[in-house]
């Protein structure tokens, strides 16, 4: 294991939660664990076992993080601390003005609208995760509930989640991500939507597209709605997600809906079905309330 490696994967968890991430050990490792699966074509050829070693190590490892990546380089991904609704608690203060981030991202560039990170922890951006988890959870079917539910440290599985994604020498973008907890009788599923804003990056087939969700893998078929075709991957065992369906808007937009028999940070009994059909569930990835192309 390199230093430099070990160093990225604590600076990864560390520069994007808001507030900072809770020092108990099962907690930041499956965070740690989703944001690596999240942008894990960004990584290269990390060695997974870094977060298990960098968690373990914990905040006298933490308070001595050095290395030659630059903020700007830093990967994007990964969900914040859980919250139903924007932070009631005051965000922390920039020490620099609010600039306005540059159209192509370089190495030493400020976070955009005043951020501290990549996390927009309130304001404009941060309210439109909101409305997309609400909007996710008005979207279950009939016989399905989204209850408030909490993992052991009390943390609220219902979490909305606003980034700056770009990395250097990319396009400014962003990526705003819901994920809620699904109930039938006394089971639980969960659903997550994400919608990434036009990148710059070219147009790919549907399956292709779909495929890059999450560092997931599974067979992929292309389902036909309304004359949309939408990439639908069914996933080999192991993954986060059981399902998910991709679609890309003509202006670049993207858009995915995943959804999994068992919720996650709870060891409460998964549902015995899916929450959606494979078809329901490309019905609602080309549903408008999902798309945020800004």
């Amino acid at each position: 294991m390199k230093e430099e490696d070990l160093n990225e994967a604590l600076r990864d968890v560390i520069v994007r939660s808001t507030p900072p991430p809770s020092m108990d050990p099962a907690h930041t490792l499956d965070r740690a664990r989703r944001a690596r699966k999240r942008r894990r074509a960004a990584w290269g050829g990390v060695a997974a076992g870094v977060l298990v070693v960098g968690v373990g190590a914990g905040p006298a490892l933490v308070a001595n993080i050095t290395g030659p990546r630059s903020v700007g380089q830093m990967v994007a991904g990964g969900p914040g601390t859980p919250s139903a609704s924007p932070s009631a608690s005051t965000p922390p203060v920039s020490t620099m003005a609010p600039t306005t981030a540059p159209k192509t991202r370089k190495t030493g560039d400020p976070w955009p609208e005043g951020q501290v990170d990549r996390t927009a922890s309130a304001g404009p951006r941060a309210d439109r995760s909101v409305k997309l988890m609400n909007d996710l959870s008005s979207s279950v079917p009939a016989g399905f509930t989204t209850p408030n539910l909490k993992d052991s440290d009390g943390h609220s599985l219902r979490w909305p989640q606003t980034q700056y994604a770009s990395n250097d020498g990319e396009p400014d973008y962003w990526e705003y991500m819901a994920t809620i907890p699904v109930q039938k009788d006394n089971r639980f599923g969960q659903l997550l939507v994400l919608s990434t804003t036009p990148n710059g990056k070219p147009a790919a087939d549907p399956c292709t597209l779909a495929k890059g969700f999450w560092g997931g893998t599974g067979t992929c078929a292309v389902v036909d709605v309304n004359g949309k075709k939408v990439g639908v991957v069914t996933a080999k065992n192991g993954s986060s997600y059981d399902q998910w369906a991709t679609y890309r808007y003509d202006d670049g937009t993207v858009v995915h809906v995943a959804q999994a028999k068992k919720a996650d940070r709870t060891d409460r009994p998964p549902l015995t079905q899916p929450i959606f059909t494979a078809r329901q569930l490309a019905e609602q990835v080309i549903s408008p309330k999902f798309k945020i192309s800004s």
